[in-house]
């Protein structure tokens, strides 16, 4: 893209309102998501956004998406359902947990901001709980989402969520003056959670139903939370920039802590132990194909521009990427001796089949 294209796409996504978000693209949403990361970009300007960009779940129709569902192939709704629960299981999770980092935020323009973040947080759990009920017919909540997909779909996932975030978290409440374990929370949800796992999911959910025209009430929501999603991905790179502007040794915490998290998250993104409804992607119409080597590239380089933009050094953020792209492949051949089938991967790999 252009620079003038750039600017065109991010004004394209910060400006419409949510009836509009329906046809804005994934690599619109993209673009401006890496607008945020600019030096230029302060916590000011981030609130600004956030004041512009107000909308509400009840204003969304679902009512073409309850058809439009029941029209998807059996094996493309399961997975998207598993995509979906998980981020109904993410999104509850840092709503009930951002708290305390708020709490120890130095500085009165992050805690103001991450105010706005909690609130964020609660209305994409209230879409999502919205969604499983008038869509998916999945009422009570995220219990029965979970019980929906069953307890093994989401092992990597209740890792990060269930141990590693909780754990982040509570060491921020109890030592709300220890900067390295503020630091170490901001990567947790900032880096892994919303810079890593949503970004690729979102990118996997929006670009599908793009590609089929269907499930319009969806996308538009999805979108505004992919669009609120930046803000607070921008405000976690800023986070640590300002960090590693004053003490260089914290890019050497970052990168520790993205290394100690990034097993576990390629795992979420794989899930070797759960065995996928689709086991040949070529019976699968080329629209609903989803490439997980595409996936993976685009996940791990965009956690790499992110740690860049941060403040970490060329050489670390690469050596991240190159670890994440052994992880994937040492996952993927797992599930592979689990199942005693080939991963799907494989033939996108061996270019037996392609995706839009």
């Amino acid at each position: 893209m252009t620079a003038q294209s750039v600017l065109d796409a991010v004004r394209r996504v910060e400006e419409a309102p949510l009836a509009d978000l329906v046809g804005v693209s994934v690599d619109d949403v993209e673009a401006q998501m890496d607008h945020l990361l600019g030096p230029e970009i302060d916590t000011a300007s981030l609130y600004r956004r956030w004041e512009r960009q107000q909308w509400a779940v009840s204003d969304l129709d679902f009512s073409a998406d309850v058809q439009h569902w029941q029209n998807l192939p059996a094996s493309t709704r399961q997975v998207m359902q598993n995509t979906m629960t998980l981020f109904f299981i993410g999104e509850q999770a840092v709503t009930d947990t951002l708290a305390p980092l708020l709490y120890a935020a130095p500085y009165e323009d992050e805690r103001i901001f991450l105010a706005t973040q909690i609130a964020d947080e609660a209305r994409h759990t209230v879409f999502f709980q919205r969604f499983f009920e008038e869509v998916l017919e999945v009422g009570g909540g995220l219990h029965a989402a979970l019980e929906a997909i069953g307890p093994r779909a989401t092992e990597g996932f209740r890792k990060i969520f269930e141990h590693q975030l909780v754990d982040a978290m509570d060491l921020v409440r109890r030592e709300p003056h220890n900067g390295r374990a503020w630091v170490e929370g901001v990567v947790t949800y900032h880096l892994i959670i919303e810079g890593y796992l949503a970004v690729a999911g979102q990118r996997s959910l929006l670009r599908l139903l793009r590609n089929v025209g269907m499930m319009p009430g969806f996308v538009a929501g999805f979108t505004a939370v992919a669009r609120d999603e930046s803000r607070h991905i921008g405000f976690g790179v800023l986070a640590l920039r300002r960090r590693i502007a004053k003490q260089p040794e914290m890019a050497r915490v970052v990168t520790l802590k993205v290394l100690e998290l990034l097993e576990p998250a390629v795992r979420t993104a794989v899930a070797p132990d759960r065995r996928l409804p689709i086991e040949d992607p070529r019976t699968v119409p080329p629209p609903l194909r989803v490439n997980g080597q595409e996936l993976r590239d685009f996940a791990l380089s965009s956690l790499a521009k992110r740690l860049r933009a941060s403040g970490v050094s060329e050489p670390a953020a690469e050596e991240i990427r190159v670890q994440g792209v052994d992880l994937y492949e040492a996952a993927w051949s797992e599930y592979e001796r689990k199942h005693g089938l080939r991963h799907p991967v494989r033939f996108y790999q061996e270019g037996l089949v392609s995706a839009l």
